[in-house]
């Protein structure tokens, strides 16, 4: 009888602890991960504006006057370019005259004013070891220089019909007056109307003296 009794118990142990093991575990409450804090907007950069570069001002051209300070050079080495300077400095202008003056050399700072003079001379040139075609490769390349610091270029004329008689005269006054704001010429370098004309045809203004010591009465400072 105590046999079937303890076997009646240990039935009901084996029985209490399999209904433990078959009841479902609770599952813990899944622990919540913090929420990232809201990234923060980079202030917008402001640009900056930009620079604009400012000009040199320019020259104004004057079609009855050449403004000093100014400074002479000519296509062709020959005397017109000492005359002019000359004439302004004995008259009391800002006036320098230099032959050999280039794009590079040119003091853009210094002068309003570019004179060119055209006209050849095969002395003149040959002493500076050049000819016609460098003496208009150097000017036309000064007079371009000049032309973008804003100075006005004057083409000149001013030592008459004899420098108008050959092909390096005629190469020389095309090159100058080509590229020229303002024609400054002699009566006598004009006797045939041809700078009247071309003036006019190229709308330029043109500036005509009697002689070369007129010249002062033409220059303002």
């Amino acid at each position: 009888m105590k046999k079937i009794l303890s076997i009646i118990a240990l039935m009901l142990v084996l029985a209490l602890a399999l209904g433990a093991c078959s009841a479902p575990a609770e599952e813990a409450p899944a622990a919540e991960a913090p929420a990232a804090p809201p990234a923060e907007e980079a202030p917008a950069t402001e640009e900056a504006p930009a620079e604009t570069g400012e000009s040199a001002p320019a020259t104004e051209v004057s079609g009855d006057s050449i403004q000093a300070p100014m400074i002479v050079t000519t296509c062709g080495q020959s005397p017109g370019a000492v005359m002019v300077n000359m004439v302004a400095v004995q008259s009391g202008f800002t006036s320098a005259s230099d032959n050999s003056l280039t794009a590079e050399t040119l003091d853009t700072s210094a002068y309003k004013t570019l004179v060119v003079t055209a006209g050849t001379s095969m002395k003149g040139m040959g002493a500076a070891g050049t000819d016609v075609d460098t003496e208009i490769e150097r000017c036309t390349a000064l007079m371009q220089a000049a032309k973008d610091a804003g100075m006005v270029v004057v083409g000149a004329h001013i030592e008459g019909m004899a420098r108008r008689t050959d092909n390096s005269d005629e190469k020389s006054i095309e090159a100058v007056m080509g590229m020229a704001d303002v024609i400054l010429v002699v009566e006598d370098s004009d006797s045939d109307g041809f700078f009247t004309d071309y003036a006019a045809q190229n709308n330029k203004p043109l500036i005509k003296v009697s002689e070369a010591l007129d010249i002062a009465s033409v220059i303002t400072e």
